[in-house]
């Protein structure tokens, strides 16, 4: 559902819901009707000392704005690099919360290990003969490398589409390795 059905939902008008445009409407309604349903619960609590922590009260935002410079004149706050999931459909930055689907998923850090291709050169290489060339496969595991007999090229795999085969630990690659060995039909359909 989007965001505007589950206010419809809540009984809301749609003049009523154009005002949340606003973000300062939302602590405007929402935390006394919140207030209504503890009560409704039997929370007892001391209202009076309820406050917004947000800069629409500036006596709490001042006292934030003190307590971080202090903070940082401490050395307690730093200033530092900090890897994030980015939505290129959104051309921003997006959080756990953000997504509709993927939470809980993170970066990750792959090692690059660059591979010269040696010559001769299929034919779609050749119009590079004479020059250097490197491909660079992305790995979770780096220290398999000492078991790398090939690599595979798919242009429509994750990241650059080269994988490095490991045969001793992927069965798999191993049997994909034998059917290249043993049956010349499959290398013909090969680069």
């Amino acid at each position: 559902m989007f965001q505007w059905e589950i206010m419809c939902g809540f009984g809301l008008s749609d003049s009523e819901i154009s005002k949340f445009q606003d973000p300062y409407e939302w602590l405007r309604f929402f935390p006394p009707l919140a207030m209504e349903d503890l009560k409704a619960f039997g929370l007892g609590c001391d209202w009076r000392r309820s406050f917004v922590t947000t800069d629409i009260n500036p006596y709490f935002d001042s006292f934030m704005q003190w307590q971080m410079r202090k903070l940082k004149s401490m050395g307690k706050i730093i200033k530092h690099v900090r890897y994030t999931i980015y939505s290129p459909l959104d051309g921003q930055p997006c959080a756990d919360h953000d997504r509709a689907s993927g939470e809980g998923v993170q970066p990750q850090e792959y090692t690059l290990i660059k591979m010269e291709v040696l010559p001769p050169f299929p034919a779609k290489l050749e119009p590079l003969g004479g020059k250097k060339i490197f491909l660079a496969a992305a790995t979770l595991r780096p220290e398999t490398m000492y078991g790398q007999t090939n690599a595979w090229l798919l242009p429509d795999d994750k990241g650059a589409g080269i994988v490095t085969s490991v045969p001793s630990d992927a069965p798999d690659d191993y049997m994909a390795l034998h059917d290249l060995r043993t049956k010349p039909a499959l290398r013909e359909n090969m680069v």
